[in-house]
């Protein structure tokens, strides 16, 4: 695993992106195993809106396992910091906007209060796979895991979805470990906040978005459910209810 080894896209299609626009800003940050691939169709989306975009590729992704095993959450946080920082040179406000992973970062910038305000589309604050917790035991002995097809119903989508085939269990123990840390940190979140979650996911248990408006502390908190489809909500069935639901929020609240 030393080379490129993500499936459903060519090296070109796993770049970082970004769109100049108006005074708002998105990060928009991917999900584990993934490339900013996922969030183009968004980004996309809210640029035709004039706003700024800037799609982020954490360290370790959008390349091989192998690249990921050798990296912590932490650096995953410091990629999407540093296009936070960049938005907050040229807009006037800047969200996070994120997917799975992407929604823990986002969170987690929110409780720093690095950001305005906070998208978060499926946050797995709890994984529907309760072996998750086992990786921090297991990676030393068992360093890659099999990696079954992306939880996508619109099965065009999931042929060209980019991300890994394998796990490493030290990557998986990292996720584990932010996840266990943004619990805690959530109620330290008082920027305006959305949770978009699908009905079907098969990753993250529902219940996970009613944890998040619970504690956090922001005045402005709403939760908005697709009907159709599974966790990568950026690519499939229903994605452009849920763009329409993070423009309609943005378009309250972004000022």
């Amino acid at each position: 695993m030393t080379e490129y080894a993500v499936r459903g896209a060519p090296i070109d299609q796993v770049q970082p992106f970004g769109f100049d626009g108006g005074p708002i800003g998105c990060a928009l940050l991917h999900g584990f195993t993934a490339a900013p691939k996922e969030m183009r169709p968004l980004g996309e989306f809210l640029a035709a809106r004039n706003l700024t975009v800037r799609g982020v590729r954490y360290a370790g992704h959008g390349t091989c396992p192998a690249d990921l095993a050798r990296t912590t959450y932490h650096d995953w946080i410091a990629s999407a910091q540093a296009a936070v920082d960049e938005l907050r040179d040229r807009c006037r406000r800047v969200w996070a906007i994120g997917l799975s992973l992407g929604g823990l970062i986002g969170l987690h910038l929110a409780a720093q209060r690095q950001v305005h305000g906070v998208i978060a589309l499926a946050p797995p604050i709890y994984p529907t796979d309760r072996r998750l917790w086992v990786a921090q035991f297991l990676w030393r002995v068992k360093p890659y895991s099999v990696k079954g097809p992306a939880d996508l119903h619109d099965a065009a989508a999931l042929a060209e979805h980019a991300d890994y085939a394998h796990f490493p269990l030290r990557a998986v123990a990292q996720l584990h470990a932010l996840t266990r840390r943004v619990r805690r940190e959530v109620a330290a979140i008082d920027a305006p906040l959305l949770i978009i979650v699908a009905r079907h996911d098969r990753v993250v248990q529902l219940r996970s978005a009613d944890f998040i408006l619970k504690r956090a502390r922001s005045a402005v908190k709403e939760k908005f459910i697709v009907e159709r489809g599974g966790h990568i909500i950026t690519e499939d069935y229903d994605k452009d209810a849920a763009f329409e639901a993070i423009a309609a929020f943005l378009n309250r609240h972004a000022n």
